[in-house]
């Protein structure tokens, strides 16, 4: 079995879990988080990218809130972006992963690794504060936009 039936099955469980129905929607949505892991989609880039004629706005935001509020999915709101955005959750990782984002183009590029262990750490000793998780987010400039004319606004 591939890595990519495994992977789908675990995130499957999670939703069994946590006695929601497994729907031939809820798998083509949570497919294209999966093979499109690092993008950050809206819930109407979501509608878009449905090849299921059955499949309907209402449809698409309760699945969104759904899979945010079982650990699927996370909501991620970025600087000058008025519009949610959700992006896949790993499930074998303790915390969720870090964001660049570019305050020109608005690209969005991901941190993986966990860059604050450290300072975590300090404050559960130092607060006597257990940290469930953490998300942190750079904003500037990127490569592509600082080789160019263009200067950040």
């Amino acid at each position: 079995m591939d890595f990519a039936k495994i992977e789908l099955r675990q995130y499957l469980a999670k939703i069994k879990a946590n006695r929601a129905k497994i729907t031939p929607q809820r798998v083509e949505i949570l497919n294209i988080f999966l093979n499109n892991k690092n993008d950050h989609f809206t819930a109407e880039e979501i509608l878009v990218k449905l090849t299921s004629s059955k499949t309907g706005q209402a449809t698409v935001y309760r699945t969104l809130e759904l899979f945010c509020s079982i650990g699927i999915l996370k909501k991620v709101i970025f600087k000058n972006d008025e519009i949610s955005r959700y992006d896949l959750v790993d499930l074998n990782n303790r915390h969720f992963h870090h964001h660049l984002v570019c305050s020109n183009c608005g690209k969005v590029i991901e941190i993986q690794d966990d860059l604050l262990e450290i300072l975590e750490e300090k404050i559960e000793k130092e607060y006597q504060f257990k940290v469930s998780n953490h998300e942190l987010i750079f904003n500037g400039i990127c490569s592509e936009c600082k080789g160019s004319d263009i200067n950040e606004p």
